[in-house]
């Protein structure tokens, strides 16, 4: 399976539950975003997701990282004291190594977290900062479940909720 639309062969796995995970190895962090009972549901070129998030920046912790990426893609400000781990996705490269990548290799990490967000800035015309999210939405959670591209991965943090 490839990433979001990538083009490097991946095995993911998605594991709930906390974990005492390599720093070295996490590279981006993802969150399910709730609003009320609804979930944020992000749209790219790639098709819709239901875990915004990114890469962390040097010196940043996974929570100020969730926090700056939802916010960079999606608008939406994430209440810090509502953050809670809810588990990790564990990538492994089926395709030998680029000379030109950068990142843990064979195996990196992402933890994805769960957060509350009530304020969005910008209002409904909100535009992803980095111009990868071609926009974003409120969805009920089943809805989230029926058309995320992460699918099985997806849903096995939808479930904690």
């Amino acid at each position: 399976m490839s990433w979001l639309g990538g083009a490097m062969p991946l095995r993911v796995s998605a594991h709930a539950g906390p974990a005492d995970l390599p720093d070295e190895l996490v590279t981006s962090v993802r969150c399910v975003v709730r609003v009320g009972e609804l979930v944020v549901f992000c749209e790219n070129v790639d098709g819709g997701h239901v875990l915004p998030g990114g890469r962390r920046h040097p010196g940043e912790t996974h929570a100020d990282t969730v926090r700056r990426e939802v916010h960079e893609e999606t608008g939406w400000l994430l209440d810090g004291e509502s953050l809670r781990p809810l588990g990790w996705l564990h990538f492994e490269h089926l395709a030998p190594r680029r000379p030109d990548y950068l990142y843990p290799y064979p195996d990196f990490l992402q933890v994805v977290f769960q957060g509350t967000a009530t304020e969005r800035a910008g209002g409904s015309d909100w535009t992803d900062t980095d111009g990868y999210e071609l926009r974003s939405r409120l969805v009920s959670v089943a809805e989230a479940r029926r058309t995320s591209l992460n699918g099985p991965l997806a849903t096995t943090f939808l479930d904690l909720l």
